[in-house]
């Protein structure tokens, strides 16, 4: 099987139509999606609306976190806790409910997935060093981790306590080895590469692509300023 796995679309309809277009083109069974599908950007409503339609998993990120505990966003820098106090007001009344049916984790036979870690996934840990993520490794017991949060795509491995930034590209995984895998982000990259960011894994290869597309950032960022949402969220997108 072969599965595209997202994070962190942020509201980024123009990223998410690119990879969707992208994607057409390839074989892929399922989606995985990672959490942060709304916040930062324009289109709430599309990209929320467009997992509950389509993903196989969709797990809970910070920013659905905070539309259903707004005490939550005291954790949210100014730029952030605005465009998720816009998100809250624009979100359909359903969609709100459907995101207190989202998880923290989810497990598959070959893969845990969670946004930020597996190891307190509620606190929403960032997994940049190898340091960060040894807790992780004793959180799960299927040889694969997906995460996000970062927004940089990542591979940790756990016998070599190492981590390496993934360029676009196929990796061979071990099936001896355990991994935690980050595939960056569908709709703000922080990498400083603005193409946008996914996965494919496939579990009869045991392999992961990366893949970086290019798409009409232009038209995010200015769907952006035109919501009246922090200048620095469309700035960051160019």
């Amino acid at each position: 099987m072969r599965t595209a796995v997202f994070s962190d679309i942020h509201s980024n309809w123009e990223a998410l139509e690119a990879a969707l277009l992208y994607l057409k083109k390839q074989s892929v069974d399922e989606y995985w999606i990672l959490g942060d599908t709304i916040g930062y950007g324009a289109n709430p409503n599309e990209c929320f609306g467009w997992m509950v339609q389509n993903a196989r998993v969709a797990l809970l990120g910070n920013h659905e976190k905070g539309v259903v505990d707004p005490a939550f966003l005291d954790w949210f820098n100014p730029d952030a806790r605005r465009a998720a106090e816009w998100t809250t007001l624009v979100l359909r009344p359903e969609f709100c409910k459907k995101i207190e049916e989202l998880r923290y984790l989810h497990v598959t036979p070959a893969a845990t997935m969670a946004h930020g870690s597996p190891n307190e996934p509620e606190e929403f840990h960032y997994l940049f060093s190898a340091k960060d993520a040894w807790p992780a490794f004793h959180a799960f017991e299927t040889a694969l981790c997906f995460v996000g949060h970062t927004h940089v795509p990542s591979l940790f491995t756990e016998s070599s306590e190492s981590v390496r930034y993934l360029t676009p590209g196929i990796y061979e995984l071990e099936r001896n080895e355990r991994y935690i895998v980050n595939p960056g982000s569908v709709g703000q990259p922080r990498d400083r590469n603005p193409r946008l960011s996914f996965g494919i894994f496939d579990d009869k290869e045991w392999t992961f692509e990366l893949v970086r597309l290019e798409y009409d950032n232009q038209k995010a960022a200015d769907k952006i300023r035109k919501a009246g949402l922090p200048r620095s969220l469309a700035d960051r997108l160019l």
